[in-house]
């Protein structure tokens, strides 16, 4: 009974762990606006780390029992929830750093859960380094980027927006900001759009390829930075 006591108290402490670890990394996620944050992340390293410590305890009671099965199918299975939170807009793809952090959670609570918590904990460290620290870092590098905001008047469409995006992300530029204003006479719209431009593009080359888009009747540059 004693034995059996101990090992409920040893697994409500990896939920726990799981839990709290979970959370940290899904609070940086939630920081930046992400489609997976706070409560995803805690959601797929508590479950990981539950189904590591029942495959364990069913190693235990079955002499056939793989205690790895489960774990591999977890691994396996991360792929589908990760490729929900990858966006392609236009040529740029996004959420890749997401759905790699929700993997890497999960593997963090099969390592919960197979009892290594101190492997886990320093994994979570070097995870916060890379998410944080290493986004600074490589914001340093391509700080050569310039931020453009262009107000572009246009018919009320609801196609237009679609277009403009597609053509950005064709350039890799980066959209940090889009708002739509109608105009009074409710006939057009003014789509502000702000956006990084990647390092070797001209910022008129893509003023002209908006140029051509059929209810685009006006572009203007607001802001170069």
């Amino acid at each position: 009974m004693s034995l059996l006591l101990s090992m409920y108290s040893f697994s409500a402490i990896k939920i726990i762990t799981a839990a709290i670890i979970g959370g940290i990394i899904g609070l940086e996620r939630e920081s930046v606006n992400r489609p997976a944050g706070f409560r995803t992340h805690i959601l797929v390293c508590v479950a990981a780390a539950m189904i590591m410590d029942i495959n364990i305890i069913m190693s235990l009671d079955y002499a056939n029992a793989d205690p790895t099965r489960l774990g591999a199918q977890v691994i396996s299975g991360m792929g589908f929830l990760g490729a929900g939170t990858i966006i392609k807009e236009g040529a740029s793809v996004k959420g890749l750093t997401t759905a790699a952090s929700l993997w890497a959670v999960a593997c963090v609570g099969l390592t919960i859960g197979s009892g290594h918590i101190f492997i886990a904990i320093w994994a979570m460290l070097i995870m916060l380094l890379t998410l944080k620290t290493f986004s600074n870092l490589e914001n340093k590098f391509t700080k050569d980027r310039r931020s453009i905001t262009l107000s572009i008047q246009t018919d009320t469409s609801p196609d237009r927006i679609g277009v403009i995006t597609v053509i950005l992300g064709s350039y890799n530029c980066k959209i940090s900001h889009l708002s739509i204003e109608p105009d009074e006479s409710l006939l057009s719209n003014t789509i502000k759009i702000t956006y990084l431009l990647p390092h070797g593009v001209k910022n008129e080359a893509i003023m002209k390829k908006l140029d051509t888009v059929e209810g685009i009747t006006k572009i203007t540059n607001e802001k170069e930075l």
